[in-house]
């Protein structure tokens, strides 16, 4: 792959321009904007999935899939280990403060946090459970994370095998500099 785009990057003035803007847009995006547009695409989702268009339930759900799943690589591939305890954060822990209905725990919960499991609930794990439809929601939450882990050493491996690549190694330097 690497021999490809150096033969590219050498042959093709506009798809070496293209390519190197593409890694000039990756090193600039900070793990915060990648954070921020995962959440806004998670909390859309969950709240257009309680909605009654399905066009857009099933529409909002594959742009957050979509949206996390670029993420990840990019993640991956700018080394950013802090968006694995982002994502295990989003798709997994909220399952901890659920409250189940009829449980002593409920039973003895306070208002705040009757209110955060309700929100967590509606917007947060809404999503999952349209994909569960009858099953566990936290099932396809914790094959979502395993998926989107996947795809970030995905990412690291790209920028690995990338390291090989004259053309990538030039680019990266006149970045730097």
């Amino acid at each position: 792959m690497t021999r490809m785009i150096d033969r590219l990057a050498a042959e093709n003035p506009a798809a070496a321009a293209f390519i190197k803007d593409r890694l000039e847009l990756f090193f600039s995006t900070s793990l915060g904007s990648q954070i921020a547009v995962c959440l806004m695409s998670g909390i859309a989702a969950g709240l257009f999935a309680g909605g009654d268009n399905v066009f857009l339930r099933y529409a909002s759900l594959a742009v957050m899939m979509i949206v996390w799943a670029q993420a990840s690589v990019l993640a991956g591939f700018c080394r950013q280990w802090l968006y694995i305890l982002f994502a295990g954060m989003y798709l997994v822990f909220p399952y901890v403060l659920v409250l189940t209905p009829g449980t002593v725990e409920e039973s003895q919960a306070s208002a705040v946090q009757k209110m955060l499991s309700d929100i967590i609930t509606s917007v947060i794990i809404r999503p999952m459970r349209l994909i569960a439809g009858e099953g566990e929601a936290y099932v396809i939450s914790f094959a979502v994370f395993a998926a989107f882990m996947v795809l970030f050493f995905v990412g690291s491996k790209i920028r690995t095998d990338a390291r090989r690549s004259d053309f990538y190694c030039r680019t990266r330097l006149g970045q730097i500099d």
